[in-house]
Parts: structure tokens; C-alpha cells; sequence
């Protein structure tokens, strides 16, 4: 009597970094917005309360548009790019992530006042760029992989 035949094991395929990328990209659009909205109207209350020396506050609120600008256009063209599948917006998304982390990290250390919600805040945003960057840079090198069909 012939031996029985062996199921085939079924080994499921890796899932693809531009899942993770679009799931943190997802993310942070709505955490962003919380987080602009906190720095946003504790910019305010901190202008109104406190008194800044020479050209601190003006230095901050730029910083803290600029980031709402750029994190705007930087959240847009990852979505963009991650739901088309193309490289260039994704790629031109990490790019704007360097000044987008500088600038949050400017808001969490050098600051002229700080409060401990902000701290929170920035350190939360901070790791999100961290991890939008390593899933960026895996879904990017895998859009360079050749394709097969299996």
C-alpha cells in the first residue's frame, strides 16, 4: 500500500510595508490634528499669559506654522504615494519628515516655555516619525524588488 499523500504546508506570504506605512500615515492625519490643535491653543494661552523676551514668541510661532504646513504636505503625499504605489511621494514624504522632526524638536527642547503636555505630545510625534520612517524606507525598497508571479 502506497504511503498517504502529503498536504502541501500553505506558508502565507510576508505582508507588504506599505500596509504598516498607510496604517501610520492614517495615524498620525488624526493625530497631527489633535496635536496642532494642543500646540496651537497652548501657543495662544502661553502668548497671552506669559511675557516673552525680544523675538522669542514670534520665533515660535513661526516654527509651529511651519510645521503645520509642512506636515500637512508631508501627510498628503505619503497617503498619495501609498495608495498608488509609486516611490516618488513617499520618498519626497520622508524627505519632509527631517524638518518636521527638527522642528517638533525644537518645540520639545528649546522652546522659551514649556509645559509638561507638550512634552507628551512631542514625544508621541516624535515616535511616530521614527516609525513612519523605518516603514517608509522597507515599503520603498520593496517597490524596488523585481516582480514575480507566483
Amino acid at each position: 500500500m502506497p504511503p498517504p499523500k502529503r498536504v502541501p504546508v500553505h506558508v502565507p506570504k510576508k505582508t507588504s510595508p506599505s500596509v504598516a506605512y498607510e496604517v501610520l500615515i492614517y495615524l498620525n492625519s488624526f493625530y497631527f490634528g489633535m496635536f496642532a490643535c494642543c500646540e496651537l491653543s497652548m501657543g495662544l494661552l502661553k502668548a497671552i499669559n506669559l511675557t516673552y523676551a525680544g523675538s522669542a514668541l514670534a520665533k515660535d510661532s513661526s516654527v509651529l506654522v511651519g510645521i503645520c504646513v509642512l506636515e500637512t504636505v508631508r501627510i498628503i503625499m505619503g497617503r498619495k504615494g501609498s495608495l498608488a504605489d509609486r516611490g516618488w511621494p513617499v520618498i519626497l514624504s520622508v524627505f519632509l519628515t527631517v524638518p518636521c522632526f527638527l522642528g517638533v524638536s525644537y518645540l520639545l527642547v528649546l522652546q522659551a516655555y514649556k509645559l509638561r503636555l507638550e512634552y507628551v505630545l512631542c514625544t508621541l510625534q516624535l515616535g511616530l516619525y521614527l516609525a513612519e520612517v523605518w516603514y517608509a524606507i522597507l515599503f520603498v525598497f520593496s517597490l524596488c524588488r523585481p516582480v514575480t508571479y507566483d
